[in-house]
């Protein structure tokens, strides 16, 4: 039996991660106007930024599942949550976050969503942890930057955040 290779992020593995990342970020003069959250895998990676980079976080929320249990994927993603009301991005510098670039489904489904809505606006994007696999979907051409935390390989992830029983994370 084939064991499955697998990584156990704990929230010390992501912190320097982010930190890293934010401090190579600041040295290419990228300054964004705000972050923007893909909820859930986003929203602590995007708190966690905001310690080095301090802007405003704004939020959007998706489902990869067609139900409501969570076992159907969908084939694209369901907005849940989107910008909506007094949020003027109108020449704005958005930096949207999320924590793994896995298929890539989730990154082209957002951006080009954000993008067609808000043309005047330029859009960046940060992953904790890019996949180095063949991706399912694109980055869209009028993407400014692509940072990416650490590249790793094709297994699955833990991330602590995701663990019922912290004390045993990663045992």
């Amino acid at each position: 039996m084939e064991t499955v290779k697998k990584y156990n992020f704990t929230y010390e593995d992501i912190h320097s991660t982010i930190k890293d990342a934010s401090e190579n970020i600041t040295e290419t003069g990228y300054q964004p106007d705000y972050l923007l959250a893909i909820g859930g895998g986003g929203l602590i990676p995007a708190r966690i930024m905001r310690t080095f980079i301090t802007r405003p976080i704004l939020t959007i929320a998706l489902s990869r599942y067609s139900d409501e249990i969570g076992t159907a994927p969908a084939d694209t993603p369901i907005k849940l949550q989107w910008l909506e009301g007094e949020v003027n991005l109108d020449g704005k510098k958005v930096l949207v976050v999320d924590e793994v670039d896995d298929q890539r489904t989730t990154l082209d489904f957002t951006l080009n969503e954000l993008i067609e809505h808000y043309p005047n606006t330029e859009f960046s994007a940060f992953v904790v942890h890019n996949k180095l696999k063949e991706k399912k979907g694109h980055l869209p051409k009028k993407l400014k930057h692509f940072f990416v935390g650490k590249d790793i390989n094709d297994y699955w992830i833990n991330y602590a955040w995701d663990a019922e029983d912290i004390s045993t994370f990663g045992q």
